[in-house]
């Protein structure tokens, strides 16, 4: 091959602005940015080999009063030259700014942008680096909204001013900042005393905080951000709140070990692995050049997903420390327990795709491959925790439980053939035509309808009524009103005809007519105190038009589990999806949302995530919705009729489920993994098939089924419902089918005896 003769031009051109604009896309945060300038706090005390107990930082945030702009400060006792800044700190892009004239491995290192970016981009007045190193002083800075830093106010008065009392002078600025000193010596005294220096970074009139500065969210985040391990690991952080100091310094959070799992994973990372894109092996050692990685995976004992979620994820790390990390949630992991599972990635091979912002890697052959590689030992890893958590039941159980199932199953077929007459028979045509309006009359008798009879605290609701006449036809409703027996727990709002819950305690609510002539049966009420809420399936994914069901399980404060509970259901976005009083989510628009639940007192640990994606028609075989439904208990408790082998789902699968192969088959599934069922078939814990909690909990889930059965294939199957009319249609279905569930079987949930 020809070797190329060419002359390089003597320098190299590149738009300044233009160039750190892109380089500092990463850090348009506070989230991302305020790590960075404790990192560099760390690193300086690392460069100076400073002893653990002279390690000290500060965060600052001042809110702002009076007229002044807020700031948020970040206060180390190291100091910089003007040398040090204008031969390292303004420079950009340095890989060597972090490292240059120290060799100590605990340097964290970067590119020399981080700090720089967060000062230029995310504060609306100015960033300011007031230091001071063996008695002289600088005052750097950039206003807001430019690249371009300087001296403060030029360089003859922010350069190499002289300080005669380093503590007098710290005392100074630090007054700016509602920060008095003598709130530092509370926990830095012989720090401030033996310093020979300081650094203090200020960013005025933060962005997007008009009002008061998050502190309460900021400092989790600095507990959680993977870019502080090393610095948490390395350094005392506290934290200075509008003056007030919080005497107990950050900390990662500990993170607790599922039982069984205490000990670390450690996975040598094989010397070739496959990039997924092209199928083709790649070195992890450069040909041998590079020592073989490890993979390490950990375990936690609640779900990552949102507490500590900023732990969550693989960190990748070379000899030179952290390069990076990956949310496990980006990884191609399809099971549960991956909100479980975090860790971290050695390998030298690595160090090259570190980028600017230490997140991602860039994308190779390399980093494809290694990420492939983590996706599939943490996906080995989960399936070993489904494998142990399937619960295993004896002949006697599983043949029990096969029993009540098909005759529920056959107690199911009977309601819905009167339900729905007609729909499935040869001769169908179509929907009937929609019911005549109800006909007006003298009301005889009052009928009374709750989804539940259990509330938690200062929660509302509206039950349902029915008027009939004398001959027993329903008519339409005449004037009435609520009435509780204990306006202490629960108080009727007359104007709005809803029921408000009060206090802990039982009470009876009931409906009369205004003359108090009618009177409705008695429905008992009692409002539980929960000690915990949790929300399953953590997260869901529907298609737009389709609805899915929210499960929250109860802990309540005697230590029983339950989910028949009314609580509060709010979405974060109801314009993406809307949920409903008792958990039915209605996805409305693409997009992703939060739902959570709770009352006055207790609120759910997580929210769930709702993924509402593009829906493709009906998605539903020929078959759906033509004969009467199977319902199935999954586990091994009841075989796929086509297949014969069981199946299987993990506990973040909604209690009743089916899937697309399933709804040709007109085949539901009743998951014995969700987290009540599990609970409640075991008997280690006093519960088991033949318990009262097991017998309501099975009848539910077929209440479930038949609600979205009625919904989804009955007389309204073509009318155009908007999503509140949805919810209060399920409402409103799920309260008769109780009803007649409490009917035709209430010997069965008393006493276990199968109906025939």
């Amino acid at each position: 091959m020809t070797k190329l003769e060419y002359t390089p031009d003597e320098d190299v051109k590149v738009h300044e602005e233009g160039a750190i604009r892109l380089i500092c896309r990463a850090f348009q945060s506070h989230e991302n940015g305020l790590p960075e300038w404790l990192k560099n706090s760390a690193d300086a005390y690392a460069r100076e080999d400073a002893p653990e107990s002279k390690r000290v930082i500060i965060v600052i945030f001042d809110s702002g009063r009076g007229g002044k702009s807020s700031s948020i400060s970040c206060l180390d006792f190291s100091g910089m030259t003007s040398e040090m800044i204008e031969e390292n700190f303004r420079i950009w892009a340095d890989p060597e700014a972090a490292q240059r004239g120290s060799k100590a491995i605990s340097i964290q290192g970067g590119h020399g942008n981080g700090g720089k970016c967060y000062m230029t981009q995310m504060f609306e007045s100015y960033a300011i680096l007031y230091t001071v190193k063996e008695g002289i002083g600088n005052r750097y800075g950039v206003t807001g909204g430019s690249i371009r830093f300087g001296y403060i106010p030029d360089r003859e008065r922010g350069r190499d001013f002289k300080i005669s009392c380093l503590e007098d002078e710290l005392d100074n600025v630090l007054k700016n900042v509602n920060c008095p000193l003598t709130r530092i010596l509370k926990v830095a005294d012989e720090v401030v005393r033996g310093a020979s220096g300081f650094t203090l970074l200020t960013g005025v009139g933060p962005k997007g905080y008009k009002g008061k500065i998050p502190t309460d969210r900021l400092i989790d985040n600095l507990q959680e951000h993977p870019q502080m391990i090393k610095t948490l690991e390395m350094c005392r952080v506290y934290v200075v709140i509008n003056g007030r100091l919080q005497r107990r310094p950050l900390s990662l959070p500990e993170i607790i070990p599922m039982a069984g799992a205490e000990e670390p994973r450690i996975i040598p990372i094989p010397e070739e692995l496959n990039d997924p894109l092209y199928d083709e092996q790649i070195s992890t050692t450069e040909g041998g050049q590079s020592p073989r990685g490890t993979l390490v995976l950990r375990t936690s004992e609640v779900s990552m997903r949102w507490k500590k979620k900023g732990r969550h994820s693989i960190v990748y790390k070379t000899q030179s420390g952290y390069i990076g990390y990956v949310p496990i949630h980006e990884l191609d992991i399809q099971s549960s327990y991956r909100d479980y599972i975090y860790g971290e990635c050695y390998l030298e091979r690595l160090e090259l795709f570190k980028q600017n912002q230490r997140a991602r890697l860039a994308d190779s052959p390399i980093t494809r491959a290694v990420d492939s590689f983590i996706s599939q030992q943490v996906q080995k890893y989960a399936e070993e925790f489904e494998a142990r958590e399937r619960q295993k039941y004896n002949r006697n159980e599983k043949s029990a439980i096969s029993k009540i199932n098909e005759a529920l199953d056959r107690w199911k077929n009977r309601f819905l053939s009167e339900l729905m007459r007609g729909l499935w028979g040869p001769g169908d045509v179509g929907p009937p035509p929609p019911p005549p309006p109800l006909p007006t009359g003298k009301p005889a008798k009052i009928e009374l309808t709750m989804t539940h009879q259990m509330a938690g605290i200062g929660v509302s609701f509206r039950p349902n009524v029915k008027f009939f006449d004398e001959t027993g036809q329903r008519i339409r409703s005449v004037p009435f009103t609520w009435i509780s027996e204990d306006n202490n727990v629960a108080m009727v709002d007359e104007d709005l005809l809803i029921i408000n819950t009060f206090a802990y305690g039982q009470t009876a609510i009931y409906a009369q007519t205004l003359d108090g002539k009618i009177i409705s049966n008695k429905v008992p009420l009692q409002v539980i105190r929960i000690y915990e809420i949790n929300i399953s399936p953590k997260e869901i994914e529907i298609a737009t038009g389709s609805r899915q069901k929210l499960e929250a399980i109860c802990k309540l404060d005697n230590g029983e589990q339950t989910s028949n509970i009314y609580l509060e259901w709010t979405e974060d976005n109801p314009d993406i999806a809307k949920v409903s009083s008792s958990g039915l989510v209605f996805g409305f628009a693409d997009g992703e949302t939060l739902v959570t639940v709770g009352d006055d007192k207790c609120e759910a640990k997580e929210p769930a995530l709702i993924k509402v994606v593009p829906g493709k028609g009906r998605g539903r075989g020929e078959k759906l919705g033509k004969g009467l439904p199977l319902v199935l208990v999954s586990g091994e408790i009841d075989r796929d009729p086509d297949t014969q082998e069981y199946r299987y789902f993990s506990s973040d699968v909604p209690p009743v489920w089916q899937d697309a192969k399933d709804a040709q088959r007109n085949i539901w599934w009743i998951n014995s993994d969700s987290p009540l069922a599990k609970l409640y078939l075991d008997t280690k814990r006093g519960y088991g098939y033949d318990t009262r909690e097991w017998r309501m909990y099975h009848l539910e889930r077929y209440v479930d089924v038949i609600v979205q059965i009625a919904l989804t294939h009955g007389p309204t199957e073509e009318e155009s419902l908007s999503v509140n009319d949805w919810i209060m249609k399920w409402g409103y279905e799920v309260a008769q089918i109780q009803a007649a569930a409490a009917s035709d079987l209430s010997e069965f949930i008393s006493t276990g005896k199968l109906p025939e």
